[in-house]
């Protein structure tokens, strides 16, 4: 795997000061944070010879001593640290929600975030990107909240149908391979199995969702409640799922 860009690390980090309430951070603090939400591996998590940084905490430093923010006008650089400017702001906030969807959900491959740090970076600020969320949120919404809701619905509809078993066209966790109508009354379980992202999807608001849908079940999962906790919880990637499937009791059905 590649070690990560200084421009790779432009929106993340946009991304982390727009969430201070001055929009100023210091670099250690960014450091820690992109830490967090990224959880660099490889090379980029490995200590420096003769130093106490990592690869990854380096390339950080680097963007201010290179003064990197100032090619675009996205943050000014400060005594100890960044200040986002309202064109950063502006930047950040046309990505929003897509940047928001893919830093809550925890399991997602650190290569796969980089990559989609910088399409979003790349991409016109202009063109809308809508996430395709893994939870449909109930109650009260916005109109943007329900464009990103019925498309998300849209997604987990097809995925449904496209995961169903050919033989009894039913819904099998795909981890422990549990199965909600042998369990439960068959009018109560059809909605309960979820939709895990192993990648991080999302769309362009002029891109045709018939096509992004096609793209994405390659990048989908069904899977009961419970194992979709554990993966969240424990930050499980798409190489670990092999070792779970492993380390859960199959259920034996008659």
């Amino acid at each position: 795997m590649s070690r990560i860009s200084e421009t790779e690390l432009v929106l993340p980090a946009l991304f982390v000061m727009s969430m201070q309430s001055d929009g100023k951070i210091t670099t250690s603090k960014l450091i820690q944070e992109l830490q967090r939400l990224l959880k660099p591996t490889g090379q980029d998590a490995q200590i420096l010879a003769g130093r106490k940084d990592t690869y990854f905490s380096q390339k950080v430093r680097n963007l201010k001593s290179h003064n990197t923010f100032a090619r675009d006008g996205y943050a000014d650089r400060i005594y100890d640290g960044f200040q986002i400017t309202p064109k950063g702001r502006e930047f950040v906030e046309a990505k929003q929600d897509v940047l928001g969807y893919m830093f809550a959900s925890t399991g997602f491959n650190y290569t796969d975030i980089l990559k989609s740090c910088d399409d979003l970076f790349t991409s016109d600020i202009k063109r809308k990107v809508i996430p395709l969320t893994e939870f449909i949120r109930e109650g009260s919404a916005t109109k943007r909240e329900v464009i990103i809701r019925e498309r998300s619905t849209m997604l987990r509809d097809a995925a449904r149908e496209y995961f169903r078993n050919e033989k009894d066209g039913l819904l099998y966790c795909n981890c422990c391979n549990f199965e909600f109508a042998h369990q439960y009354n068959p009018e109560l379980y059809s909605s309960c199995i979820e939709i895990h992202h192993i990648k991080p999807l999302y769309q362009y608001e002029d891109e045709d969702m018939d096509k992004t849908i096609q793209l994405a079940l390659q990048n989908l999962m069904p899977v009961c409640p419970n194992c979709h906790k554990i993966i969240h919880k424990h930050h499980i990637g798409i190489n670990e799922f092999d070792i779970l499937r492993q380390n859960v009791h199959l259920f034996q059905y008659k």
